[in-house]
């Protein structure tokens, strides 16, 4: 009795997977609320592996993203996305991530993205103008999407011999790092301290277009020589050598 109700089961589970791994990927697209301020173009292959020619965020362009589908989450109804996206030999963003919660809350984990640090830079109201050089680290643990930019965040910045041309001359910053957390919907990024700027400074981001942010500026003995001369565009120091910093 239990074989007659087996072969059934078995054969309706095999067909249910050969039915979603030929699934196009198009049609998961339409299935999926995408924020606002993310567009995909270039979608091909199916629901098992696809491929997409480009991804808009905020305007930031991600190229050459590949994704791969899971058969464990499908069986357990929810379906997890391997992501691997950019190339060396393409600008842009590069790295992975597992993606899941397609049904309700969009969940990112394990997440590593090698970022130019100019795309940052360029979109900050700096008192200076300023070029930044180098690659961003971007390391997410777990992050979940939400308004107006996330429910959950854990995770850290990383600029490794972080570089800038500021006055027309080339100057190292030494290694900087932020830990990044999400408050009231906001993306928080909060600089680590002990760094040769003496900067401490927390950022608060709505988009990649409208941020707010507060902190100092306190030039100590490692603080780069070049830049001292822009400290006159920060305004006076306070009584503790503090430069206000505020966005």
């Amino acid at each position: 009795m239990k074989k007659k109700f087996a072969y059934p089961a078995i054969f309706l589970l095999m067909y249910s997977i050969f039915v979603i791994a030929l699934l196009p990927a198009n049609w998961l697209l339409t299935q999926v609320k995408l924020p606002k301020n993310i567009s995909i173009s270039g979608l091909e292959g199916t629901i098992w592996r696809a491929k997409v020619d480009q991804v808009y965020i905020d305007g930031v362009v991600i190229e050459r993203v590949h994704t791969a589908l899971s058969l464990v989450s499908v069986l357990m109804l929810d379906p997890k996305f391997e992501v691997h996206f950019g190339d060396a030999l393409v600008p842009g963003p590069e790295g992975q991530f597992a993606i899941k919660g397609l049904w309700s809350d969009i969940t990112i984990e394990d997440g590593q993205v090698n970022l130019a640090a100019n795309v940052v830079s360029s979109r900050l109201n700096l008192a200076i103008d300023v070029v930044a050089h180098e690659q961003l680290q971007l390391s997410l643990t777990r992050y979940v999407m939400g308004t107006p930019l996330c429910q959950t965040l854990q995770g850290s910045l990383h600029w490794q011999n972080a570089k800038i041309t500021a006055l027309d001359e080339q100057v190292a910053l030494g290694d900087l790092a932020a830990v990044l957390s999400c408050q009231q919907g906001e993306l928080v990024a909060e600089i680590e301290p002990n760094n040769n700027l003496g900067l401490s400074y927390r950022a608060q981001i709505k988009s990649l277009q409208h941020f707010s942010g507060s902190g100092y500026l306190t030039p100590g003995d490692k603080f780069p020589e070049p830049l001292k001369a822009a400290l006159s565009f920060l305004g006076q120091a306070d009584k503790q050598g503090r430069y206000r910093l505020k966005n």
